[in-house]
């Protein structure tokens, strides 16, 4: 017992040596007071460089593959450079019934009906999309059923069948969507834009009702090979596959794609009004739904970089923008409020403010805008305002490579869009050599107010907007 007693005074004692644990107090102390006082190590990023994954398959078929063995899935997306202009209102309607019609009006082997059991049943999906510059087909299936959706996505691109009971299915759909397609204010605002921003042009045309139910089978089969043909195609391949099976497989699959030496039109760059002013389209809603545009660039260009970084500060970067903190925080007067400056490689592109605010208090957002508009273009950012910006938009970089899927497409559009194949390696680079009188004068030449088109759907009676052009619904179709 004297011996037990012994050996746990000793053991107690040794406890009591122990350091003790720092108190609440002590810890406080080094908390930070501020979250400006936070201190992160400095941000360090490499992004993946296009040529450790592109793969030429021909001089003008160009694959991006990228491993990922995590998820037994493969991800396909083949990006076609083609044109596809109408050339009336009739074949506009051709071309929209036509553009998902291909894979889901069967083969010429096969009822739409066995395409959509074979799908079902291997869990995998084929899409399409016909573009004015550029069309698109999108395959996602198990990788181990990957030899079995191949041949069926070729099927149905090369052996196209335009089932009549499928056509008509596309028919009353696109019918339905023409004659609801402004129920939605955002859909009649944007449509509102368009109208006003560019001159006619076929890329702009959209068909309606009559021009949809007066499409007929044999039209689509005399155009159907003119669309998806090999000329130059970029693949962005995600998932479980090897790469150099991928690779021979689908060297094997373009070397039978059809190939058809016509054609079409070319794309015409879209032209702009020359009209500015307020221009609004009635809505008998309690929302103004409001879009201010102006011309801006085509990609590449030396003001791009500068100005998306003008466009962050004053309305992009969500609660730390200009307009955020007048239009909403201070005064209450959005929920949602932004700026943008697009980036295309098709067309000038545009810059912008969107919002939403009541009908009545439209007209006292519109000023709040623009003075903070004129105020960027005056003085110009501040120098925690230009850091912050420059941080934020490197720093969210890595999301365009977070997964294999994102990867893939992020080389294959920027190749798509004739960048170098060091783009994302500069891109840092570029964007930390912007100044503020960069920016101060970039503000000043593309978001100054007066020359925005502004574009507004909601009760014109509501708004009181002296000077505003009403444009009738009925007048927003090209």
């Amino acid at each position: 017992m004297l011996k037990f007693l012994a050996i746990f005074i000793l053991l107690a004692g040794c406890a009591a040596t122990k350091k003790e644990p720092s108190s609440p107090i002590q810890e406080a102390d080094k908390v930070p007071q501020s979250y400006k006082d936070i201190v992160f190590p400095e941000f360090q990023y490499t992004p993946p460089h296009p040529s450790d994954y592109r793969i030429a398959i021909t001089d003008s078929i160009t694959l991006y593959a990228v491993r990922d063995t995590a998820i037994p899935l493969i991800d396909l997306t083949f990006y076609f450079r083609e044109s596809a202009i109408p050339q009336n209102k009739e074949e506009a309607a051709l071309l929209q019934i036509l553009s998902s019609l291909y894979s889901k009006g069967g083969t010429e082997t096969l009822s739409p009906a066995n395409v959509d059991d074979s799908l079902e049943f291997l869990s995998a999906k084929i899409s399409s999309s016909i573009g004015s510059t550029r069309s698109q087909i999108h395959l996602n299936c198990l990788s181990r059923d990957f030899d079995k959706v191949l041949p069926l996505l070729f099927e149905l691109f090369n052996k196209a069948y335009f089932d009549s009971g499928r056509m008509e299915l596309q028919k009353n759909s696109a019918i339905q969507s023409y004659m609801h397609r402004y129920d939605q204010p955002s859909s009649q605002m944007h449509a509102l834009a368009a109208r006003v921003l560019y001159k006619d042009n076929p890329r702009l045309w959209k068909a309606d009702s009559t021009n949809i139910a007066n499409v007929k089978r044999a039209n689509l089969r005399a155009i159907k090979d003119d669309f998806f043909v090999p000329r130059r195609v970029i693949i962005a391949a995600a998932g479980d596959f090897n790469t150099d099976s991928l690779k021979n497989t689908l060297t094997e699959l373009f070397a039978n794609w059809k190939s058809n030496p016509n054609t079409r039109k070319q794309a015409q760059e879209l032209q702009f009004n020359e009209q500015k002013g307020i221009f609004a389209s009635e809505k008998d809603i309690s929302q103004a739904n409001i879009f201010m545009a102006a011309p801006f660039v085509k990609r590449p260009h030396p003001d791009y970089y500068q100005t998306a970084i003008a466009s962050y500060i004053l309305g992009g970067s969500s609660f730390s923008s200009r307009l955020t903190n007048t239009v909403r925080t201070q005064n209450g007067l959005a929920y949602s409020i932004y700026s943008f400056a697009q980036s295309d490689y098709e067309d000038i592109a545009l810059v912008g403010i969107s919002l939403q605010t009541k009908a009545e208090s439209a007209k006292t957002a519109l000023q709040m805008i623009r003075e903070e508009c004129l105020k960027l273009g005056k003085e110009g950012p501040t120098a925690e305002e230009l850091e912050f910006a420059k941080k934020s938009l490197i720093e969210s970089m890595p999301s365009m490579f977070e997964n294999a899927e994102t990867t893939a497409n992020t080389f294959a559009s920027s190749e798509f869009n004739g960048r170098s194949l060091d783009h994302y390696k500069e891109y840092p680079e570029k964007i930390r050599a912007v100044t503020a009188e960069q920016v101060r004068a970039m503000a000043a030449k593309y978001f100054n107010p007066d020359s925005f088109k502004v574009s507004i759907v909601g009760a014109n009676s509501k708004m009181l907007l002296e000077g505003a052009k009403i444009v009738p619904i009925e007048e927003l179709d090209f």
